[in-house]
Parts: structure tokens; C-alpha cells; sequence
């Protein structure tokens, strides 16, 4: 049976966000995409390093691609207890997400999101499960300028809208390639339980959230 899920953001595909006046900036508006060609996160367990979360930023013909890489691996005394990988491709148009396509291995448990943007919404298919979002789509990669002032976020793993609320902690220092950086602290709960840092660039400073066995895992900006 097709899945349908309505969905109807606050934040418009021309909506500025400010970020606030960042270290004693001057408060400013966020570019619509990021200007780096990428960030490189490393991804931490208990101070650990289990694996690697990229993002590469390009041209197309006019539109902007976000391609997606995570591999993580948890091991012990030679064995492997925990793996996760997921590849994304997001095609965005004229500020608006013009495709999404997704594939994970959640440590055996398989997604595969297909998506394009036909007639005014999102239309797709999870492991061969139809649905359709209408309006405008944030994803939950999080690097998009509109994920804090999000009602709600589209997940890249499981193709589902993710209800959330945001709350703006305030200014803090974090690590961006062993420098620390002024960023602002968002904290986001409901469906989706993330705690993000948006550095001066308003790009993705650092990540912070909890497993599903407790652990704290963070992404640390390269």
C-alpha cells in the first residue's frame, strides 16, 4: 500500500537564515548552498575513532549535488561487532530538492531510498514502498541552512518525516581541524535527536548524538 506523508514546512525555499552574530560577528545570512567543495568528519565512540562521514559539494548542469559517505566500524579483540554504511546523492534545483537517492546497510538491516521531485512533491519509493512528501523538504543530512528552523526532517536512511523541535543553546568553542572555532549550538529532539554545531561558514563545525546502546557518538570536523 502507498505510504503518504504530508508534509508542510515553516522554511521556505527562499527563506535566509541567520545564524546570530557568531564569536562576536556580526549576525549574517547563510548562503542557500555551501561554498566548500566538502567536509570530512571523523566519527567518535567513547574517544574513539570508528569511522569516517563525508560530504562533497558540486555542479551539475545547473544543479547543486550533496554526495554522502559514511563507513563506521565497531570492533573488538579483532572482531567486528558493528558496521554502518550509507551512500546518499541529493540533487538540488533552484533551491529545492530535486532528487534524493539513498543506500545503507544498517549492520544487515538494508535501506534503499529512490526519489524525485514530480507534480509539487517528492515522490519515491523505500524498499519498494511508495510515498510521496509535499512541500518543501529539508533532508536530515543536517547541512542544509534551514535543518534548525525545521518543523520536521526528511530521514535519508528510512524515508520517513521525522517530527522535531529545535532549541538554540548559544555561542560555543568547538574543534575544526584541531583549531577551536566559534559556533552556535543547536540542539534538535523529538524523532530525530541530534546536537549541532554551525560554525562562522555556517557549515557543519560538529555532531553530536546518542546510539541506540547509549554510547555517545561524535562527528569531529577535519
Amino acid at each position: 500500500m502507498k505510504r503518504r506523508h504530508a508534509l508542510k514546512l515553516l522554511a521556505g525555499g527562499a527563506t535566509v537564515l541567520g545564524l546570530g552574530g557568531l564569536g562576536g560577528m556580526p549576525a549574517r545570512a547563510c548562503d542557500l548552498f555551501p561554498r566548500q567543495d566538502g567536509w570530512r568528519f571523523l566519527v567518535l565512540r567513547h574517544g574513539n575513532v570508528i569511522g569516517e562521514h563525508r560530504f562533497d559539494f558540486s555542479r551539475r548542469d545547473g544543479d547543486f549535488v550533496v554526495e554522502v559517505a559514511i563507513d563506521i566500524a565497531v570492533e573488538m579483540l579483532g572482531l567486528t561487532l558493528f558496521r554502518f554504511t550509507h551512500r546518499a546523492e541529493e540533487v538540488w534545483r533552484d533551491g529545492w530538492l530535486q532528487s534524493l537517492v539513498t543506500a545503507t546497510d544498517d549492520d544487515g538491516t538494508l535501506w534503499r531510498v529512490e526519489s524525485e521531485r514530480r507534480d509539487g512533491a517528492l515522490r519515491g519509493r523505500v524498499n519498494g514502498v511508495g510515498f510521496d512528501v509535499s512541500g518543501f523538504v529539508v533532508p536530515a543530512s543536517l547541512w542544509h541552512r534551514d535543518t534548525p528552523r525545521s518543523q520536521a526532517l526528511f530521514g535519508t536512511i528510512d524515508g520517513r518525516v521525522k517530527v522535531v523541535r529545535s532549541e538554540d543553546l548559544g555561542e560555543q568553542a568547538v574543534p575544526v581541524g584541531g583549531q577551536p572555532v566559534p559556533a552556535r549550538h543547536w540542539r534538535l529532539t523529538g524523532e530525530l535527536q541530534r546536537d549541532i554545531w554551525y560554525g562562522p561558514d555556517c557549515g557543519i563545525a560538529r555532531v553530536s548524538f546518542p546510539a541506540r546502546d547509549g554510547s555517545q557518538i561524535t562527528l569531529e570536523r577535519q
